[in-house]
């Protein structure tokens, strides 16, 4: 072996670039994690809907129901939906139109659809029991709030949380589902709908397509 390779010059280099593979391995390794997140995700939402009352309970986190396709049965506790105000939609201001289910097992809130601007912001909600169909997400936070300490007019709030329908409505805290429904489909249809949120809309899995993740995997191997 020439000395050459044991000076610390080349020691040093040595080293940087074993340090360089591993940081391009462990890089590689995170996007390939990430895809992979990515598609589980993806699979669960695509899985057949089911009873909300066979994968959660009013009150509690909503462990097997999060992200999952569900259906439900009920009637509407209002002939008027709950507006969130100042929502953007394909960059458009408007408003998000909720109603709030009253099934055998709880109060479900439901994410109807969203109103433009120059719509009715009030929304009346179908009478009689109806069956809906969609995803269950968990509550909105504040930050979703396009200003959390607005003081709204009776029959808005500020985002989608038990709080504040609870608030809103009067509704027992314990009572109402942890989460919120993104609205697919409903029976019978009714006269009045917002126009439906596709729940990558509402609940994206990531900003960039789980594709780019796998081509940066690709992109760090390579390297």
């Amino acid at each position: 072996m020439p000395l050459t390779l044991l000076t610390p010059r080349w020691i040093a280099l040595h080293v940087t670039m074993v340090a360089a593979v591993v940081i391009f391995l462990a890089l590689g390794w995170w996007q390939l994690g990430v895809y992979r997140d990515s598609a589980a995700r993806q699979d669960l939402r695509d899985l057949a809907p089911v009873e909300l009352a066979d994968l959660a309970a009013p009150g509690r986190d909503l462990g097997a129901a999060a992200e999952r396709a569900v259906t439900a049965t009920g009637t509407y506790t209002s002939a008027a939906s709950l507006v969130v105000p100042a929502r953007v939609h394909e960059g458009v201001l408007g408003s998000y139109s909720v109603g709030v289910l009253h099934t055998s097992a709880g109060h479900v809130p439901v994410l109807r659809g969203w109103l433009d601007g120059a719509a009715d912001p009030g929304g009346v909600l179908p009478s009689g029991q109806v069956s809906v169909t969609g995803h269950m997400v968990p509550p909105e936070t504040n930050r979703d709030a396009t200003d959390p300490d607005a003081d709204l007019p009776a029959g808005q709030i500020g985002f989608i949380a038990p709080e504040q329908v609870a608030d809103a409505t009067g509704i027992d805290l314990n009572d109402l589902f942890y989460g919120y429904l993104v609205l697919g489909s409903e029976e019978p249809r009714p006269e009045f709908a917002p126009e439906r949120l596709e729940l990558s809309a509402v609940e994206p899995i990531r900003h960039v397509s789980p594709l780019q993740n796998l081509s940066y995997w690709a992109v760090w191997r390579v390297f």
